[in-house]
């Protein structure tokens, strides 16, 4: 049993020296770092599979702060070589071509201080002695400069370069030998002042063709399609979709509100309301997806901040709590929720609204007693709130009743209280009558009004002579 209680002390020794970080190859290490980077490959006849010598190969790609665009010569056993520096990845192209073959084309990912072996390249003879004439078969996006841009003004990028490939029957690369024009449209667009240009080009040596899309001042999806004329004949990408995204907040186009307007909160802690900022930029845009809007609120307690959707909403949960709600204005229970975010002058804009913070239901009714005459009625006055003379929350059923014999009742004997904060829902009123004429009688009639609700329950009982 002793050995096999040092075996398993071995094993995570083991496990710790083999887990160490390499540098090789086959463990690549991505980041930001400056390195040289050796790209090795290989051109070969299509059909023997023998190397081929003097093939012109060419190394292109591009970011948004790297540019490579190299070439070189295969030697005798059809090899070639690249080495040059480069900061972080970068997915490149290698072309190989030579009179007398079809060229071929491969891509590379490029990463500093690696050495990457690339497909082989095919090149397949012509039996002409030239590089012959290939015709477009396909046409589709290589490559987008950025992912999205932003509306025109709205201090952020507001172009997009998308870069076309055009490939013959067998997907190799068109050369210039086999340039094409190739025409760019917008096939659907916010418009604004949205624009494509050029409106056409040719292909270069790498059989690709660019176009910048600029935007307008409306926000939304456009998409750009490429085509190409071979006759009658004619050749579409599929249709790019680029985002455009709205710009910074405008005050006018900022709002706050609440999902509901009065929540049974002001007794009751932990009941949530839904706050919500729809955010929009000068042009009635969405503004752009990630806007940091924060809240504060006088009463309970609310998420500090919420980033906007695409659509420029940005929503956090109110929570009634400690310390209870008193506005200066308005008076106990209203509490003022407050959103803020930044406008396009760097400067602080906010939006408000109110939340009710309702409380428990108290009833009262005048008058308290009463005699009915013969043949006479009797107006009652009533009403239902909290304790702050607030009306209670939504969904909250009062009604009137009788018990007792010859009267009628009529009014507002049901009511169910809408989302509101209006004190018009405190006040309600409804009338007995003697419904039967007779002298002597004498009925008792006992009236009960009830609340009841998300606030709480209560109830008035009360009697009087119906004659």
């Amino acid at each position: 049993m002793k050995k096999f209680y040092t075996f398993l002390f071995l094993i995570p020794i083991l496990l710790l020296t083999g887990c160490q970080k390499s540098d090789t190859a086959s463990n690549p290490v991505t980041g930001d770092e400056t390195g040289t980077v050796i790209i090795n490959g290989e051109v070969v006849d299509f059909s023997t599979g023998s190397p081929v010598a003097n093939a012109a190969i060419s190394l292109t790609g591009f970011s948004t702060d790297t540019t490579i665009n190299k070439s070189a010569v295969s030697d005798g056993s059809g090899k070639y070589t690249f080495e040059f520096t480069i900061k972080a990845g970068l997915e490149l192209a290698v072309i190989a071509k030579k009179e007398g073959f079809v060229s071929d084309s491969t891509k590379v990912f490029a990463v500093a201080n690696r050495t990457i072996t690339a497909s082989k390249l095919l090149l397949k003879a012509t039996g002409s002695g030239g590089s012959g004439t290939r015709n477009p078969a396909s046409v589709y996006l290589s490559g987008t400069s950025v992912p999205h841009i932003g509306i025109k003004g709205a201090g952020g990028l507001e172009s997009v370069q998308l870069i076309f490939q055009v490939v013959d029957s067998m997907g190799v690369a068109l050369d210039l030998d086999n340039a094409v024009n190739v025409g760019f449209v917008l096939a659907a667009s916010p418009g604004s002042g949205t624009v494509l240009n050029p409106p056409s080009t040719r292909t270069n040596a790498n059989g690709q063709a660019s176009v910048v899309l600029t935007s307008g001042t409306k926000a939304g999806v456009v998409q750009v399609t490429a085509s190409i004329s071979v006759g009658s004949k004619i050749i579409s990408s599929n249709p790019v979709a680029v985002t455009i995204h709205g710009g910074l907040p405008d005050l006018t186009h900022f709002s706050c509100v609440p999902a509901k307007v009065n929540i049974p909160g002001y007794n009751i802690f932990g009941v949530e309301d839904i706050i919500t900022a729809y955010v929009g930029d000068k042009y009635s845009n969405p503004v752009r997806p990630g806007t940091a809007v924060y809240f504060s609120t006088e009463g309970g307690i609310i998420e500090g901040s919420a980033l906007t959707s695409t659509l420029g909403v940005a929503s956090v949960t109110l929570y009634s709590a400690n310390p209870l709600p008193n506005h200066p204005v308005f008076g106990p229970g209203f509490a003022a929720i407050t959103a803020a975010t930044t406008d396009e002058s760097f400067a602080t804009i906010r939006q408000s609204t109110l939340v009710l913070f309702s409380g428990v239901p108290i009833i009262n009714c005048s008058p308290f007693g009463f005699d009915i005459p013969n043949g006479g009625s009797q107006l009652f006055n009533y009403t239902v709130m909290d304790q702050n003379g607030n009306p209670l929350s939504e969904g909250t059923s009062i009604t009137v009743s009788g018990e007792g014999k010859d009267f009628i009742l009529t009014g507002d004997k049901e009511s169910t209280l809408p989302d509101t904060q209006s004190r018009a829902w405190t006040t309600f009123s409804f009338t007995v009558a003697d419904a039967i004429d007779t002298v002597t009688a004498v009925n008792r009639l006992v009236i009960t009004i009830k609340s009841d609700g998300e606030n709480g329950k209560a109830s008035l009982i009360f009697s009087g002579i119906v004659r």
